[in-house]
């Protein structure tokens, strides 16, 4: 490869990123064909006030006995605690075997590990609020763990959704809510328990 020659340069990922991305992104497939049958889409809800009553109704519905695990990521541990966290709500009143996995291991030794617990554990539906905090690296491994698992992943980010993640959401077979009633109607157990909560004079978690 000669230093005259830009296109070797950049090399097969490079010339990629130039092909696909935000100003192209009418040519990216359409999402409903990529969709699997049986399988629920990748959930993005779109928060743009940062509405307490999204974050109470999404924290209500943490149930790891239903399967149902809702997370808030360490606040400032970047993308790399997320996987502990992500062990953590799965691993519930049992406690993690072996956190330092987590905390030590590379990413991909976080990621198997996480999934190998929301597996063990018959997670069916996992929530990450604050979701406008971490990369979009981390994204796309979500994404790919909700194609490629039986847990439903839902990102929950609390901005306008930025163009790069938009773009990146065409490449996989999703929906975006973005309200609140969108929301209960996501997580309808959630409601029921603010009722109850209510009914018996208890504060609702947030």
């Amino acid at each position: 490869m000669g230093l005259l020659d830009p296109i070797d340069a950049l090399g097969e990922i490079g010339v990629d990123v130039l092909v696909c991305g935000p100003a192209t992104s009418r040519h990216c497939p359409p999402s409903e064909t990529l969709g699997r049958s049986g399988r629920s889409p990748f959930t993005v809800v779109v928060d743009r006030d940062d509405d307490v009553r999204c974050t109470r109704t999404v924290l209500a519905a943490h149930d790891p006995s239903a399967g149902r695990i809702v997370i808030h990521p360490t606040v400032g541990g970047g993308d790399r605690l997320l996987w502990h966290d992500i062990l953590h709500a799965a691993a519930g009143d049992r406690g993690l075997t072996a956190p330092s996995c987590a905390a030590r291991g590379s990413a991909h030794e976080q990621e198997r590990s996480a999934r190998a617990a929301l597996k063990a554990a018959a997670v069916h539906r996992m929530t990450i609020l604050r979701a406008h905090r971490i990369g979009l690296g981390l994204w796309t491994d979500l994404i790919a763990l909700h194609q490629a698992t039986g847990t439903d992943v839902t990102l929950v980010h609390h901005a306008e959704l930025p163009v790069d993640a938009a773009h990146l959401l065409r490449h996989c077979h999703h929906r975006v809510l973005t309200d609140h009633r969108a929301v209960r109607a996501l997580y309808p157990s959630a409601g029921a328990a603010q009722a109850s909560a209510a009914a018996d004079g208890r504060r609702p978690i947030v």
